[in-house]
């Protein structure tokens, strides 16, 4: 039941995304349903989801943590400026204007459980935001979201790309 309510959920968001092209809502809401299909390590107060730099996502991720919470943890947004200010948090968010830092970022957060999750970039990701045929879609890295210490459903893995 859970694979069918997340595929309608992404065929959705894909095809409001192919006919209204790339958006930061809709990259919100991916993010949120990712949220629901990778398994994190216990022992957080909140659900913290961090975006590097400027992007109009913060607002987007705002809006969905206002009603929205990840398992029973409410969701708190930040904006930070740089991978030393992530602290606890669970998914970092780099859009396109910072992946060039990505190796930086990877290296900064290596050993922590965090999910990296990035737009148009290449490299050390958890999940990559791609458009193909002018719909949005995904790119995911099993391993190196295992790398990471969490775990990733096949369902969300059977939707994205895999790549390594």
């Amino acid at each position: 039941m859970k694979k069918i309510r997340l595929l309608m959920c992404v065929a959705g968001i894909c095809y409001f995304a192919s006919v209204f092209g790339q958006n930061e809502k809709f990259k919100a809401l991916f993010i949120y349903n990712f949220t629901n299909y990778i398994e994190w390590p216990a022992g957080s107060k909140s659900f913290v989801i961090a975006v590097l730099g400027e992007s109009p996502i913060v607002g987007e991720l705002q809006a969905i943590s206002k009603i929205k919470k990840v398992g029973s943890l409410p969701i708190d947004v930040q904006r930070v400026n740089s991978p030393g200010e992530v602290g606890s948090a669970q998914i970092v968010y780099v859009p396109a204007s910072k992946k060039k830092n990505l190796p930086e970022i990877a290296k900064s957060l290596s050993g922590k459980s965090v999910l990296i999750i990035t737009d148009g970039a290449q490299g050390e990701f958890g999940i990559n935001f791609i458009e193909v045929d002018q719909k949005q879609s995904f790119q995911i890295s099993k391993l190196n979201i295992e790398l990471r210490k969490m775990k990733v459903n096949s369902a969300l893995l059977a939707l994205g790309i895999p790549v390594n």
